[in-house]
């Protein structure tokens, strides 16, 4: 049986869990993601107001990035938590977009407490992703190191 890495599983779950939570949060403008539609992410112009529910919001990419990251990490499966990335990079990326065509000039101290706490979770998501996966299992490794102190003693009676 392989052991896996657990510090990894424990930052993409972190990860996964900060990109979820920050749709509780104010991006911008005292705007939180689950005012935001989602047909004013994806840039038509004519949608205007509030979302009307959760469903309907930008908050729901942020909830499902996060579903799919955790269900990544307790199955131990690196392309979901990749995808998990993956969909909370995209909907950062299109509400930074939306946001820098609406507003002219865009500062740091703007951003609130939101986009850095899903920023911080897509970075956690990219060490864990990249950090999960399996180990050889001890029998392999042993195997691995015979097999090359067997080249070495093959190379050295080659030699002579």
């Amino acid at each position: 049986m392989t052991d896996i890495r657990p510090r990894a599983a424990v930052l993409a779950t972190i990860g996964a869990l900060g990109v979820a939570s920050s749709a509780y949060f104010d991006w911008f403008g005292d705007n939180s993601p689950r005012q935001i539609r989602l047909e004013q992410l994806l840039m038509q112009p004519d949608t205007n107001g509030q979302a009307t529910s959760y469903w309907l919001s930008m908050a729901a990419p942020l909830a499902v990035a996060g579903a799919i990251g955790v269900l990544g990490t307790l199955l131990l499966v690196r392309l979901l938590v990749w995808l998990s990335f993956l969909v909370g990079l995209v909907t950062v990326a299109l509400w930074a977009t939306e946001t820098a065509f609406d507003v002219a000039e865009i500062q740091v101290n703007d951003i609130q407490p939101g986009a850095w706490v899903s920023l911080g979770g897509l970075l956690l998501l990219v060490i864990g992703a990249s950090a999960l996966r399996r180990r050889r299992p001890a029998d392999a490794e042993e195997s691995a190191e015979e097999d090359e102190s067997d080249d070495y003693l093959a190379q050295l009676k080659g030699s002579q």
